[in-house]
């Protein structure tokens, strides 16, 4: 399409922080509205934005003929049902992780975007992350060797588990969860860093609870090695994320221990031929907003550009249906008590 596009947002939390800026950052984009579940909120947000309209009612952003995007971010349980009925209705897609509730979902969304031949975005946000990307470039060197094994840790105190609150997050019914909130983002950068998992086992905990605030899995990846991963956000005092990558020529560390999830990670890489970890540059966004700001902005730049030129943006909703896909079969794993291959989506 020619001219400006205008985003309409469904949310006024994430949306209010980290969305509206980054579409506001993108040449070619103009946020047109704002929705929250209270009318009064999305008006305050509208104000303080700079925003021209403010609703309580996503379906009036997608009746819209002014808005010709949306981008979400709510509840993996209203993401479903609005991010299909914008689709249907031919709005583009941005969408937040994870895109439903379950495949079936997930594939109904993507089906419908296919067949209204809609430019849709998935927020996966690390591989927007200088580190991450010098790491994946690192890791695919010939230099690093063989990996033979990996092991990832995410392990925080979420605001949720911290001060007790009463939040979607803790409702399995909202889609709430570690495996949405955490693993959601886990699984998708592990493949996009090391390639296709083939095989997965489980255990979420408690047992007790609505939903699990720690995950403990175990990947098979397609290229012969293993990994394991462990996700808790009811980590009183947890040192963070970190990833680790054993080669047999090379090892690699990327870890944050800061409360800003997608600034402050730090890159080391050990090699043979000198063998202890030594920090690695990598570029990183310095600005003084939100950390989330300026990874999201990048795939959002992508996606206004997709839709100006008909092109097509990565990550995309066939990316948030394969995360869906592995969010699933580690709750089939988890409920078996076996290992359980993954399909092919």
């Amino acid at each position: 399409m020619r001219g400006t596009v205008t985003i309409g947002i469904v949310g006024a939390g994430f949306g209010q922080q980290v969305l509206a800026p980054a579409f506001k950052s993108s040449p070619g984009s103009e946020v047109g509205a704002i929705c929250a579940s209270r009318l009064q909120r999305a008006q305050q947000a509208a104000q303080t934005l700079g925003i021209p309209k403010a609703t309580d009612d996503w379906r009036e952003l997608v009746a819209d003929p002014d808005i010709h995007a949306l981008a979400l971010a709510v509840p993996p349980s209203l993401q479903a049902e609005i991010a299909l009925a914008a689709a249907q209705a031919g709005k583009h897609l941005f969408c937040e992780k994870p895109l439903a509730l379950n495949v079936s979902q997930a594939q109904s969304i993507l089906t419908a975007a296919r067949q209204s031949k809609i430019v849709h975005a998935m927020d996966f946000t690390f591989p927007e992350i200088g580190a991450w990307q010098k790491a994946r470039e690192l890791l695919r060197s010939p230099a690093f060797g063989r990996i033979r094994h990996v092991a990832l840790t995410w392990r925080v105190e979420t605001y949720a588990y911290r001060g007790r609150a009463e939040s979607w997050k803790t409702r399995a019914a909202s889609g709430g969860g570690t495996l949405n909130s955490f693993a959601s983002h886990t699984f998708y950068y592990l493949e996009w860093l090391l390639g296709r998992i083939e095989k997965v086992s489980a255990r979420l905990a408690p047992r007790e609870a609505e939903v699990e605030a720690r995950v403990d899995a175990w990947v098979e990846f397609a290229a012969g090695f293993s990994g394991a991963v462990s996700i808790a956000a009811d980590a009183f005092l947890g040192p963070g994320h970190r990833l680790e990558v054993y080669g047999d020529a090379g090892t690699l560390v990327l870890e944050n221990a800061t409360a800003d999830y997608a600034r402050g990670f730090k890159l080391s890489l050990g090699r043979r031929v000198a063998p202890r970890l030594a920090a690695i540059a990598a570029a990183d966004d310095d600005s003084p907003t939100d950390g989330r700001v300026y990874p999201v902005s990048r795939i959002a730049g992508r996606f206004i550009e997709a839709i100006r030129s008909g092109q097509t943006v990565i990550p995309n909703l066939e990316h948030g249906l394969r995360a869906q896909l592995l969010l699933d079969t580690l709750r089939l794993a988890d409920r078996s008590g076996l290992w359980q291959a993954v399909g092919a989506g």
